[in-house]
């Protein structure tokens, strides 16, 4: 066999395994890029619901971004599509609000915990926050 053949084997295999490697490389970064933009959106989604939350005046009160949201039990869920707008069918991103309410003698500890996951090939938690406001009892009295 000629050597020169030899050669041009060995440099075609040589640019198979770099050509691979190197998309490899291009399909982890955009991984780490995707997962980079899921998480900064869904930080500025649950810190949304976390002030709201702390604006809150009266336990029976909603946070607005709320209102419009899917309620089962205790639970709301908000539905987004792939680029974080709201939707009603196939969502890329749930959020997930739970409200509860602590009643005391003094008044009512609101705490909500907010998941954000997202739901494309199976579902993954992006993000997790708690946010609690204590709102005391308001007494009917002036002095």
């Amino acid at each position: 066999m000629n050597p020169f053949f030899i050669e041009i084997i060995f440099v075609i295999l040589f640019f198979a395994i770099s050509a691979t490697a190197t998309l490899q490389l291009f399909v982890a970064a955009n991984n780490r890029a995707r997962q980079s933009s899921d998480l900064s959106v869904a930080v500025i989604h649950a810190e949304n619901i976390a002030e709201q939350v702390l604006t809150m005046t009266s336990p029976n009160e909603l946070p607005p971004a709320l209102k419009n949201a899917r309620q089962s039990g205790g639970k709301y869920t908000i539905d987004y599509d792939k680029n974080w707008n709201r939707t009603q069918t196939n969502p890329r991103y749930v959020v997930g609000v739970t409200l509860n309410k602590t009643v005391t003698a003094g008044g009512t500890l609101v705490r909500a915990d907010i998941d954000i996951n997202r739901r494309h090939n199976g579902e993954r938690r992006i993000y997790s926050l708690h946010s609690e406001k204590y709102l005391p009892r308001r007494t009917g009295g002036s002095a």
